[in-house]
């Protein structure tokens, strides 16, 4: 299994309806006003896969904004183990969506865990 924040990056950067956010493993040094960092926070690795968490946090200009892109975003992960391209992700478990502020920047968090099976690599 590829590394699993850089996998989640690249799946969400191809849903043209996320295009104004642009998803990243970093909140860029020239932090723009809307944008998505995928955070690996923990979960368990085995011989025949595992289940990374992650926390996607969405970054905007309104509490409201960050809440209608995070049903977005929460959509998009859903979909993942239905596309046949990503064959390691067997599920997505949604585990919470919250209202996660960083002082007054606006940003909702999702905390997901990820179903996997290792490819041998």
């Amino acid at each position: 299994m590829a590394n699993i924040e850089t996998l989640l990056v690249q799946w969400l950067n191809t849903d043209p309806a996320l295009r104004d956010y642009p998803a990243s493993m970093d909140v860029p040094a020239d932090r723009p006003q809307r944008f998505i960092t995928v955070e690996r926070t923990g979960g368990d690795d085995g011989p025949v896969g595992g289940h990374p968490m992650v926390a996607i946090q969405v970054w905007g200009v309104s509490r409201y904004e960050c809440s209608q892109t995070a049903g977005l975003v929460r959509h998009r992960l859903l979909a993942m183990p239905a596309d046949p391209l990503l064959d390691a992700v067997t599920g997505v478990t949604i585990q919470s969506t919250v209202n996660f502020p960083l002082g007054d920047i606006p940003r909702y968090q999702i905390l997901i865990t990820v179903d996997v099976k290792n490819d041998g690599r």
